[in-house]
């Protein structure tokens, strides 16, 4: 049986690679056995990976409504546009919990251009970094990689010190953007990318849930990224403000917080 992908490639349904990604979001064992087997019987040959998701999550409430939420992990990432200026807060937070300092849409003035940069982070080393999101889960290509070191090259030749481009995408890089960054020396951070050391991975290895994972108006998510909001463990530890932010809707949006970060 094939799957289609969301860039319309056909790939052939894997059970094990089902269970592993609920096992990720918290099922247990057999739990996760059972939510494959229902998925299974409910597929056809040529679904989409969007009606499977829509369809594992929906039987996984039965189970667990915490790894229901957080296994959509990957299409919450989409949820952080439709301006790429909110991914650029959220990837500058996630740096910093992990001991970088940020700061965001610096002007820096290149030998030939002057150029906006979406974050500069500093830890054992100063970093470029341009966040290129996605509405859409396509790839990330060698034109994303191209513009990305011409910008870092204008910089370093105008005098300024800075120890490597870093490229953050809530996506996969194509395989030809791998390539030419490994060749130049670009850092890349994307959907399963470096291996073991993906946005994703960052994300589940600290339980860093995006607020984009609970059931919150578009409004709502834009509000809360301007105040500093980027995680749901944010949000239990800042309750009162997410009040003054959410009014009546706040309780409700706390309390799927606190279950998501419960795991």
């Amino acid at each position: 049986m094939f799957v289609r992908k969301r860039d319309g490639r056909l790939e052939e349904f894997s059970r094990e690679k089902l269970i592993r990604t609920l096992l990720r979001a918290g099922l247990s064992e057999e739990n996760a056995e059972f939510v494959a087997e229902e998925v299974e019987r409910r597929i056809y040959d040529g679904i989409s990976t969007d009606e499977i998701l829509e369809i594992a999550t929906q039987i996984m409430g039965k189970y667990s409504k915490r790894a229901s939420r957080v296994y959509g992990l990957k299409s919450s990432l989409l949820r952080l546009g439709p301006a790429g200026y909110r991914f650029e807060k959220f990837v500058s937070s996630l740096l910093r919990e992990f001991g970088y300092k940020t700061t965001t849409n610096q002007m820096i003035e290149g030998k030939c251009a002057l150029h906006e940069i979406d974050v500069i982070a500093e830890k054992e080393g100063k970093y470029l970094i341009e966040c290129k999101f996605h509405n859409t889960p396509i790839y990330t290509g060698l034109k994303d990689v191209l513009y990305s070191h011409a910008r870092f090259l204008d910089i370093i030749e105008a005098g300024k010190e800075f120890d490597a481009m870093w490229l953050f995408t809530n996506t996969k890089f194509s395989s030809e953007a791998i390539k030419y960054a490994n060749c130049r020396g670009l850092l890349l951070t994307g959907w399963r990318y470096p291996e073991n050391e993906g946005i994703e991975f960052m994300l589940e290895s600290k339980k860093l849930y995006p607020i984009t994972v609970l059931n919150l108006k578009d409004f709502e998510i834009e509000q809360l990224l301007k105040e500093g909001f980027a995680f749901c463990k944010d949000l239990v530890a800042n309750s009162v403000k997410v009040r003054e932010i959410l009014g009546k809707r706040a309780d409700s949006i706390l309390e799927e917080a606190e279950l998501v970060q419960k795991g």
